[in-house]
């Protein structure tokens, strides 16, 4: 039997497609990498067999799928794996493209509802997790009364319905609220503020069962929310809570998770990524198989020792990190002993070709006058428009 695959994987510009595609071919399956911008990282990596750019799957859906369907035929491919938010796009018409691959994701009513910040916390409520007390920024009077109710000193986290990389979010005071105008913000919620340390999983799941978990807590961030360095850790209830979700909605796919981790050890679920995460780069070629559904007999976790971090990210949003007495020391142990995500010593290129690629989002951002995060998902992002 051959056990050789072809395996077309989406979103090449991501740290954690780079690192998929370098593990699928390390593992003797060909590799395909797509994207919808002409430079992303593993466009020029020697994992990469072949590379396609595509038409916009936000702003030209349509041609997208059509052109991912053509490689889909042309090359032969086995399974089709998106790792960016084009994932809801694909998700959206997978059965256009199901009759010929694989396609490695869920039905887009899972997805959307993951996605969905006030959905996804009113599910976890339901299923009798603690969250934090949240309100729909539409729904004024709810909001006047919870304000009328709360400390003075209480503090709150402002955010839209849907976002990414913690973008345009707000931690405000109860003073700040009150003066909000909330009708201008109609799409987003208000959330109440936990003190705690931010952790993150990533899983991939097949029918309601966890084939792999990670869990990080998050350090240092690129901006508010993206985190940049990872360790492994153990934490049983942010693994009860993964294990509880996956089987509810007898989830197929990844999946990711931010949670606010209290002093006592209380972790509380604060949104969903139903997508990849960088949770990713802790494992290695073991994990190829989850995707395969093949020979995983248990749950994979990460090896110990399995820390590594984003090198340029590191420096580049590394100032405050340099400026705080409480924080230099260990950035800069992180910076100097956690292995680059992008070098790899039989992959050099991808390592340099980052410099040439955040010139390009750079220049994009500000052609565009949009920040570089948002111009890192500007041609992907689905923030619940109908498609």
């Amino acid at each position: 039997m051959n056990t050789k695959k072809t395996v077309l994987i989406t979103g090449a510009r991501a740290p954690a497609a780079l690192h998929l595609c370098r593990l699928f071919h390390n593992t003797g399956h060909t590799v395909i990498m797509a994207d919808s911008i002409p430079y992303p990282l593993s466009k020029v990596s020697t994992s990469t067999d072949y590379f396609y750019e595509i038409p916009s799957p936000k702003w030209k859906t349509n041609e997208c799928i059509h052109a991912l369907l053509s490689i889909i035929q042309r090359r032969n491919v086995d399974v089709l794996i998106p790792t960016c938010e084009e994932i809801f796009y694909i998700s959206r018409y997978k059965e256009q493209l199901s009759p010929f691959c694989h396609v490695f994701v869920d039905d887009f009513r899972k997805l959307s509802l993951l996605h969905n910040k006030w959905d996804f916390i009113q599910l976890a409520a339901n299923l009798g997790w603690r969250v934090p007390a949240t309100y729909r920024t539409n729904n004024e009077q709810d909001i006047k009364t919870m304000l009328y109710q709360t400390a003075d000193t209480a503090s709150f986290v402002l955010k839209p319905i849907f976002s990414r990389f913690s973008d345009k979010v707000e931690f405000i005071t109860k003073e700040v609220a009150i003066k909000e105008n909330m009708i201008d913000k109609s799409n987003y919620i208000l959330q109440e503020f936990i003190q705690g340390t931010q952790h993150c999983s990533y899983s991939i799941a097949q029918s309601g069962n966890v084939l792999a978990h990670s869990t990080y807590k998050t350090e240092f961030t690129a901006g508010v929310g993206a985190t940049i360095a990872f360790k492994p850790i153990d934490h049983p209830k942010i693994e009860q809570f993964v294990g509880h979700i996956v089987k509810e909605l007898d989830f197929s796919g990844q999946i990711a998770f931010d949670f606010i981790v209290t002093e006592n050890g209380d972790a509380i679920p604060i949104e969903c990524n139903p997508r990849a995460t960088s949770g990713l780069h802790l494992f290695d070629a073991e994990i190829v198989s989850a995707f395969f559904h093949a020979n995983v007999n248990h749950t994979l976790i990460p090896k110990p020792h399995s820390e590594c971090a984003i090198r340029l990210a590191m420096l580049v949003y590394g100032l405050p990190y340099v400026k705080s007495k409480q924080k230099r020391k260990r950035w800069l142990q992180v910076l100097c002993s956690y292995p680059d995500i992008i070098y790899s010593h039989t992959d050099r290129k991808p390592f340099f070709y980052q410099f040439f690629s955040m010139y390009k989002l750079w220049r994009e951002s500000v052609k565009h006058e949009r920040t570089i995060l948002e111009q890192t998902t500007h041609d992907i992002a689905w923030d619940g428009e109908h498609l």
